[in-house]
């Protein structure tokens, strides 16, 4: 599966992908308090994302492989809420081995039954070497929750600390617009 991350500087009237080639779901994102909006769709192939239609004039426009796709305890209810992390490549080998490996074995045991987390996707750019993480979540609080859970736990034998630097940048977003894959 593959996603397409477009950033405007406002949020678009409407977005419609459903109906094309390979669409597998959309999340319509807005910065809470300035206008900047995200649209995260999702698609069975690179050539399906590269053919979707955009929603505004565009900040920026990047295709992610979809490396991990997480389902969280509130799967099947509408996010209203979600973060983009954003790790800014290129990323050295060592690190981004280094980010999936706590991600499986730290983050999402602390995070995998929260209530009110929808739904996490990484999204890596193997040209670039960038990561994105989005998470959605039912609730602002939900969300909180699940930062404080990755917060607090303690890294595991064998991780290196300089390898795990967080985020260069993230955003906290309303969710505006939702279509589920079908």
């Amino acid at each position: 599966m593959y996603a397409r991350l477009q950033t405007t500087r406002n949020v678009p009237n409407g977005f419609d992908a459903e109906g094309h080639p390979g669409f597998a779901g959309l999340f319509l994102l807005e910065q809470i308090g300035i206008g900047w909006s995200a649209t995260v769709t999702l698609w069975q192939t690179r050539q399906d994302a590269l053919r979707e239609p955009r929603p505004a004039t565009l900040h920026s426009d990047d295709v992610y492989e979809v490396e991990e796709d997480w389902p969280g305890v509130a799967a099947g209810e509408r996010p209203e809420v979600a973060t983009l992390l954003y790790f800014d490549g290129p990323l050295s080998a060592a690190r981004l081995e280094a980010a999936r490996w706590s991600g499986r074995e730290r983050i999402l045991p602390a995070v995998r039954d929260l209530p009110g987390r929808v739904r996490s996707l990484v999204l890596f750019d193997p040209e670039e070497a960038k990561v994105t993480l989005v998470t959605l979540a039912t609730s602002m609080p939900a969300l909180e929750g699940i930062g404080k859970a990755v917060m607090d736990t303690e890294l595991l034998p064998g991780e290196d600390p300089a390898l795990l630097p967080g985020p260069d940048r993230f955003e906290v977003c309303r969710v505006v617009g939702y279509a589920p894959a079908a």
